[in-house]
């Protein structure tokens, strides 16, 4: 296999314990990363100062980008891949801190892309297979059940080499060749937190082909708490003030890959879900986030249309 440059954009925010457990083990792959992009959010915590005892700062393999305020997760990937994009590069492995990837993860990857195009498939791009401390299943990917030319979904089609269709994933451990990165452009920063990675992946699949999950890639996920996100499983009341992006993402991503007929679907759930909250602690502010939500999503939906569309190199 003919070596080829990955660089590696890792964001992180007031957790240097997961982001040093996380450099090392980008370090120590088995398939060499030719660079590793430390994406620092403006953190409140020690993350600078350990990164400084751990010589990772004057690491010739490390490149670190300190921004000035927390710019959120859209924001440091947004960052972190601008740079790489500017770089000479093949490949952009993008991760949160807290992500741990097995010694060879990226091996795997690049592996199954291999075999992939062995096969006539040009993946847009990879996903690894995420689990929790405790093995828990995390970071699902959606299986892309699209039928193939008999009506019969055709997921399954590289099951027997741990490879399957997807649809949309998350930003834990995401394998991004270069060429789709050049047509499709830079995720959306302005969504801050959630549904970025969604946008972004279900743009690559729409602009520029399938894409693959490569169950021999396995990462570890070290959330706190390794359930789905969800406005109704939080009771910290501060924390549940940023969920109406949430809401207002996820319905922008509705209405511009599934159209207005899903859109108004999920409205119709989100009327039911802000009944729901009347059972919940702290109803009116969850409720809040729900209806700002949706609300900020219709109104501000053009602009970031507007903005994705004009990543797309056509």
């Amino acid at each position: 296999m003919e070596k080829k440059k990955v660089y590696a954009v890792v964001v992180t925010y007031n957790r240097y314990k997961y982001l040093l457990e996380c450099i090392e083990a980008l370090l120590t792959q088995s398939y060499a990363l030719e660079n590793i992009v430390i994406v620092n959010n403006a953190s409140t915590d020690r993350t600078e100062e350990a990164l400084k005892e751990k010589g990772y700062l004057d690491d010739s393999r490390i490149t670190y980008l300190l921004q000035e305020k927390n710019i959120g997760g859209a924001g440091g990937f947004y960052e972190g891949m601008k740079y790489v994009s500017e770089q000479d590069y093949d490949y952009l492995w993008i991760m949160d801190d807290d992500t741990i990837p097995n010694n060879d993860s990226l091996e795997e990857l690049l592996k199954g892309e291999s075999k992939l195009i062995s096969n006539g498939e040009n993946p847009s791009f990879l996903a690894s297979s995420v689990f929790g401390e405790n093995g828990e299943l995390m970071n699902v990917p959606v299986i892309n059940t699209y039928d193939s030319k008999n009506g019969y979904p055709f997921w399954y089609r590289y099951l027997s080499d741990s490879i399957v269709y997807i649809k949309r994933a998350t930003f834990v451990s995401l394998l991004f060749p270069k060429k789709s990165v050049d047509i499709v452009g830079l995720p959306c920063k302005d969504y801050f937190i959630w549904g970025d990675d969604y946008e972004y992946t279900q743009r690559l699949v729409k602009i520029v082909g399938h894409a693959f999950m490569i169950g021999k890639s396995k990462v570890i996920h070290k959330r706190k708490n390794p359930q789905t996100l969800s406005l109704f499983k939080v009771n910290d009341k501060e924390r549940l003030n940023n969920f109406y992006l949430l809401y207002r993402n996820g319905l922008i991503n509705k209405i511009y890959y599934d159209g207005k007929k899903a859109a108004i679907y999920q409205l119709m759930k989100d009327v039911y879900n802000v009944l729901r909250c009347l059972t919940t602690k702290y109803p009116f502010k969850r409720m809040k986030q729900i209806i700002k939500g949706d609300f900020k999503a219709i109104i501000e939906y053009h602009k970031f249309k507007k903005y994705i569309d004009n990543q797309i190199k056509k």
